[in-house]
């Protein structure tokens, strides 16, 4: 199957087409929504069965990732902050991503088409599994092409302003990152279906993501309003 990263988030290339038809943020979250249900592997409830179907597209994805939307959007400012600008890629731009703000329908209907395209693009994967390798290494310099492209057009601000600015305190932010994120993922190897590289990659990422929003909510997240 194609990879959750970076192989499906590439579906965010169509905000690129058209900016305010789209939310990045509910587009990228909704292509690895279906995977994110392999956390919950071995614990009996087959939960992946039911988001990799139509159903799920409703029941699992749209709620998982207006969520999950919902907090990286309060996060954004203060993970950016804490981020190298890494050259071209402009990661700091991306603290801009708590000033998005988009009506509930653009947002759902970006969930939705990024759970639709991941499905497409695992069965495609499966008539023709020879796609499977090329897939990666297309989603790997792809997603890469497009952060630049974002970066050095500096499409963030051109969409959203200026990013919040705020004071970075790296020495608490990384150490609660680390605190939160190393114990998962020392859990991981020791939770049901952890033989299955799919299930154990989707858990390594789940772990970071829980570290991130952990330090944010630490350092402070600001208060604003967020769509």
């Amino acid at each position: 199957m194609a990879l959750t990263v970076p192989t499906h988030p590439l579906v965010a290339v169509l905000k690129l087409w058209r900016p305010r038809w789209f939310d990045g943020v509910a587009l990228v979250i909704g292509s690895m929504a279906p995977d994110l249900a392999y956390a919950l592997d071995g614990s009996g409830w087959p939960v992946w069965k039911l988001s990799h179907g139509l159903r799920g597209f409703v029941l699992w994805c749209l709620p998982v990732t207006l969520l999950l939307t919902w907090l990286i959007r309060r996060a954004a400012p203060v993970v950016a902050s804490h981020l190298p600008q890494a050259g071209p890629l402009a990661l700091r731009d991306y603290g801009v991503l708590a000033r998005g703000r988009y009506p509930l329908p653009v947002t759902c209907w970006s969930a939705l088409i990024g759970a639709v395209s991941h499905l497409l693009l695992d069965f495609a994967e499966l008539q023709v599994p020879v796609l499977e390798p090329v897939l990666h290494v297309v989603g790997a310099f792809g997603l890469l092409a497009l952060m630049l492209h974002v970066g050095r057009r500096r499409l963030l601000l051109r969409w959203h302003g200026e990013p919040p600015s705020l004071p970075a305190q790296p020495g608490r932010f990384w150490a609660v990152v680390v605190g939160v994120t190393l114990p998962l993922v020392l859990l991981v190897p020791l939770l049901p279906g952890a033989e299955l590289m799919h299930t154990t990659g989707v858990r390594l990422l789940i772990a970071l993501g829980v570290g991130m929003l952990a330090a944010a909510r630490t350092v402070g997240v600001p208060t604003m309003r967020v769509g």
